[in-house]
């Protein structure tokens, strides 16, 4: 994605200085992996880069940085690739998005293999192994059982079993040796970034929000692959939380918000189109919660005693890992640590992670927090956002 593009699309807060870092790791995300093809492993977007950083390669979110490149205009018509090779059209657009310009690149792709994970639709596994097979690069995969609260015996062990098992094949692959002193250092700097992300989170539930939608979206998407550099990433991101910190303390308020905004909590994968969590603003709305990376910094790893069975109990209890109730359990008590006037479960069109789930979600929420919820779907072309609008703005005036 280019800047230029990007700017003419969106609108940021041009006043929170520090933001400025962020959003140049983001655009020069793609540049990286290119400079340093053997050493990058492209990942599904909720797959701890824990595993990847241990084995001294850099994680590459590949749904996230490939995804929102469609905003520039040259790449709009790489969906062609992914359809052509036996894609849906009615595909996630991420997927095609992202699978599009991997093969429009072919052997070039600056990956050295794709690394899927549990709780991916067929559709979406599909799509990782067209980019395998197109590119000659190899996939791996990990599976992970369902959470079940009376399994936990059986479960722990099993995960334990697939993180050795990985941590072999890819070491082999790669050249690298898996050892738990260098696996124990990676979760101690990726928990320095989740604890920052969970304290910029909290700042979300104070009676004046002091961060703009878009920005706290693209800083919590931060935790898919450390845009590759977690120590580098820590700091950008305690220099936003200072400097948000500070002017919450002085009074001021993010720019294009209006008086008493409806506080908004987002659940579900997000748009490609970045314009919507600026609409969320532009109805009314203030964004104070985003689920769609959280189960990647829900709670931090534990770093004493057994390094592969607290990893394998965390990765265990990982929201995306649950059905049905106890999901929509584990997400009401984050949700209602921000305390939103209003919620809104979003679907993306060919996406059916949240969608079979929808309506347990809606009926939990709404008995334990009692807001009004609201479900939208998202389409592949930015009209489908941009059609949106007079719903979200009529559903935030109601809630006022």
């Amino acid at each position: 994605m280019t800047e230029q593009a990007e700017l003419t699309r969106i609108r940021f807060d041009k006043s929170l200085k520090s933001f400025t870092n962020l959003w140049n790791m983001f655009i020069e995300s793609t540049n990286r992996v290119e400079e340093n093809r053997s050493k990058i492993i492209a990942k599904w977007r909720l797959f701890p880069p824990e595993i990847i950083y241990a084995l001294g390669v850099s994680p590459y979110d590949l749904l996230l940085h490939e995804g929102l490149a469609r905003t520039s205009t040259k790449d709009l018509k790489v969906t062609g690739y992914a359809i052509e090779a036996g894609l849906s059209a009615d595909s996630c657009p991420w997927n095609l998005t992202s699978t599009g310009r991997i093969l429009a690149k072919k052997s070039s792709a600056p990956v050295s293999m794709f690394l899927a994970g549990a709780g991916l639709c067929d559709v979406s596994l599909k799509s990782w192994q067209i980019m395998s097979k197109q590119t000659g690069k190899p996939l791996y995969s990990m599976e992970i059982p369902m959470f079940n609260s009376r399994s936990e015996k059986r479960a722990i062990p099993y995960i334990q079993g697939e993180l050795t098992s990985l941590f072999t094949r890819l070491g082999r692959r790669l050249g690298h040796q898996y050892s738990e002193s260098r696996l124990r250092n990676e979760i101690k700097r990726g928990n320095k970034v989740r604890k920052i992300l969970l304290d910029i989170t909290s700042l979300l539930s104070q009676n004046s929000t002091p961060l703009n939608a878009l920005e706290y979206f693209l800083v919590h998407a931060t935790a898919g692959d450390y845009l590759q550099d977690p120590d580098y990433l820590a700091t950008t991101l305690n220099e936003i939380k200072q400097e948000v910190e500070a002017g919450a303390s002085e009074g001021k308020h993010p720019l294009g918000l209006v008086d008493d905004p409806v506080r908004v909590y987002y659940i579900g994968m997000a748009p490609q189109d970045l314009r919507f969590w600026n609409m969320i603003e532009d109805s009314g709305g203030v964004l104070v919660g985003c689920d769609t990376y959280l189960p990647l910094f829900h709670a931090l790893i534990p770093e004493n005693g057994s390094v592969l069975g607290n990893f394998a109990r965390w990765i265990w209890m990982m929201p995306h890992h649950m059905l049905g109730l106890d999901r929509a359990k584990m997400l009401t008590k984050y949700i209602k640590q921000q305390r939103p006037d209003a919620i809104i479960i979003g679907n993306v069109i060919g996406c059916r992670n949240l969608s079979s789930s929808d309506r347990i979600m809606r009926e939990t929420l709404k008995e334990e927090l009692g807001v009004p919820i609201t479900s939208i779907e998202f389409g592949s072309s930015d009209e489908d956002v941009a059609l949106l609008e007079p719903h979200i703005k009529s559903f935030i005036e109601m809630c006022r």
